[in-house]
């Protein structure tokens, strides 16, 4: 019996020893300490490897590689370059040129109680952003479940501001209708919509540089009869761009400036 008990221990941690390691896979191959399989639902969602990134060099020289270390990779993202630690030094692999997340709608007001007052929105972003490639598309919904565009575009001006964190806001104050309505922001140099945000429901565009496409209604809504005025809509939580944040309402406006309870970093 102890023969078999021992014989058993030994064959179950010879097994964990030498076995191959595998994520996404119960398959791992033979030939690899480790194999990633880019989905682990048998491919109806799909995934990619992120190595381990570090925002600056001060940041990558605080690891301090011996030559031990050789084969020691890591991305910088203030230079965009993948590097590789020679046992000496660090060599860049590769290098690309980093996106600039694109600006974002960040707060709204368009309905209060009484006499609406403060309408507008506000766009945040990265600091230095020039505004003066952008517009906001206005549309109006007609509660059938397309809408048209309205008014004029509003073209937006100057650069986005620091406050503090490479983040800043600018809030542009202009009436915008009660009922059903959409807010397009559009790169003006490529045409393209950055954004297409609405309230008090959603639809889809019959015209205008949004046509065919269809809103996304951010989930809260302003009333004229529970709406203190001085309130807004605003993005909420910590992040970086605006898929981090989430709408609420009834919060002061804080236009041009970052909102209450959110940390842009």
């Amino acid at each position: 019996m102890r023969y078999f008990i021992s014989t058993s221990l030994f064959l179950f941690f010879s097994f964990f020893l030498h076995a191959q390691v595998g994520i996404g896979t119960v398959t791992p191959s033979p030939r690899s300490v480790l194999e990633i399989n880019s989905s682990s639902d048998g491919g109806v969602t799909y995934g990619g490897l992120i190595p381990p990134r570090v925002a600056t060099l001060v940041q990558r020289d605080i690891i301090n590689p011996g030559f031990s270390d050789v084969g020691m990779l890591i991305f910088v993202e203030a230079t965009g370059c993948l590097q590789l630690w020679d046992g000496d030094s660090w060599e860049n692999i590769s290098c690309v040129t980093v996106a600039t997340p694109e600006i974002w709608i960040n707060e709204i007001h368009y309905d209060n109680i009484g006499i609406d007052t403060g309408e507008g929105f506000e766009i945040a972003g990265v600091a230095g952003t020039d505004l003066n490639d952008y517009q906001i598309v206005r549309y109006s919904g007609n509660g059938a479940g397309s809408a048209v565009t309205t008014g004029t575009p509003i073209n937006l001006t100057g650069l986005l501001p620091d406050e503090g964190t490479g983040y800043g806001t600018a809030a542009t104050l202009t009436t915008l209708q009660n009922d059903d309505e959409g807010l397009a922001l559009v790169k003006i140099s490529t045409g393209s919509v950055v954004q297409f945000l609405s309230y008090e429901g959603s639809f889809i565009a019959i015209d205008g540089p949004a046509m065919g496409m269809a809103s996304e209604a951010i989930g809260v809504v302003e009333s004229n009869t529970t709406t203190a005025a001085g309130t807004s809509m605003q993005l909420v939580g910590t992040g970086s761009e605006y898929v981090d944040f989430l709408w609420t309402t009834g919060s002061i406006a804080t236009f041009g400036t970052i909102n209450s309870g959110q940390v842009i970093n």
